[in-house]
Formats: structure tokens, sequence, C-alpha cells
């Protein structure tokens, strides 16, 4: 009976951590996988994603603080997950595509007739800081999961680099409508290209995948 007893207990457990686990934030770095915080007043709202990664850097924006994607929990009844203090530095020459995603689970928030939102905000620099890094390239997508159902959030934003300063400057945004009715899942994929070696990619916190209640708008 005390056998049973400890192996029903187990099998509680183990179904009560992979709850836990499914509903996690989660992102993950050209093939690196990161989990969200375990300790701290922010447990599980931020990952922490600066560090090395192949082909690049990922920095704080500001000196003192730390970059992260972390779930936007400073509105009622709203779903987002956002970057914060990130910049990506170069850490070879290369034209490979460098990767981000990052994903998390839902159970609560606004239902019925929503908008959801992209947005892509932020600017590329050289290594010195003088000129653009033309030919540098970024594409921001967002998706939506219901019920096993996964739905792309408009139009995947995509921006290159020319020759102008302005070419640099990202300040885009998508979105769409759904009917949502109990819990869901929000994704998010950036990728980027930086051809030179110390070439950057900076995001300011409004980089974000949201649903909001379309009464907000």
């Amino acid at each position: 009976m005390k056998l049973l007893r400890a192996v029903a207990l187990s099998l509680f457990l183990l179904m009560g951590l992979g709850l836990s686990a499914a509903h996690a934030l989660t992102a993950n770095i050209q093939g690196v996988p990161l989990e969200a915080e375990e300790t701290g007043g922010f447990a599980g709202v931020c990952v922490t994603i600066a560090g090395d990664y192949p082909g690049v850097r990922v920095v704080a924006s500001e000196a003192g603080k730390t970059p992260k994607i972390c779930i936007d929990k400073t509105r009622e009844n709203v779903n987002a997950i956002e970057f914060r203090n990130v910049t990506f530095v170069a850490t070879e020459a290369s034209d490979e595509v460098r990767t981000v995603d990052f994903e998390h689970d839902f159970l609560r928030g606004p239902r019925g007739l929503v908008y959801s939102r992209v947005r892509l905000k932020g600017f590329f620099a050289t290594a010195t800081g003088v000129g653009v890094p033309t030919g540098s390239q970024v594409w921001f997508k967002g998706m939506f999961n219901q019920a096993g159902h996964n739905g792309t959030i408009g139009e995947e934003l995509v921006q290159d680099v020319g020759e102008v300063l302005d070419s640099a400057l990202l300040r885009g945004e998508t979105r769409s409508q759904f009917v949502l009715s109990g819990p869901r899942a929000l994704k998010g994929k950036l990728q980027f290209t930086l051809l030179k070696e110390g070439d950057k990619l900076v995001l300011e916190p409004e980089s974000a995948v949201i649903i909001d209640k379309i009464e907000r708008q």
C-alpha cells in the first residue's frame, strides 16, 4: 500500500512539473535553448539572454541592466512578450541568418474579439557608430496558438538596410483580429543578418508580440 501511494505521489508530481514546464516562458537563440528564471521576485517572468551564441553576442543596451525577453505584466488583461535592453552584436563577419525564437502559454487574458499585434522598434549600427551596416536585414513575425491551431499575426515585418541613415531605423507594426475563447500561446521569431564583425542590432522595449482588447486600440 505504501509503495502504491509513493508511486501515485511520484506520478502526480511529475504531471505537475510537466504542466508547469508547458506554461513556462522559453527562448532559443541560434539553437541554444533558454528557460525562464527560477528565483527572485520575477521568477518565471523573464528569460535572461545575455551571453555568446554561434556568430552573435547578446549584451545590454543600457549600462547596468540585463538583456531579457519578458512577459509584460504591467497592463491588465493583456498578453505580451517583449524584448528588454537587448543588443545583438556580430562576433564574426558572415551573411548567416541569426535566429531567435520565444514562446509562452497564457492561461488567462482577453476573450472575444481582440487585436493581436507585432511591433519592431530599434535600429542597426556599425561597430564604430559611423555610417550604417548596409546589407543587414531583419525579419520579425508573431504567431498565436489556440486549441492546437497556429495563426500568424498580420504580415511578417521585413526591413533591409540601404545606404541612407533612415534605412537603419526600425519602426514597424502589423496586426490582425482574432476571436479568443480560452488559453492561448504567443510565439515570436526574430531573424537578422549582420555582415561585419561588430555590427549591431539594437531593440527597443516596444519590440513585442501582443494580444490586446479591441476597445484599447
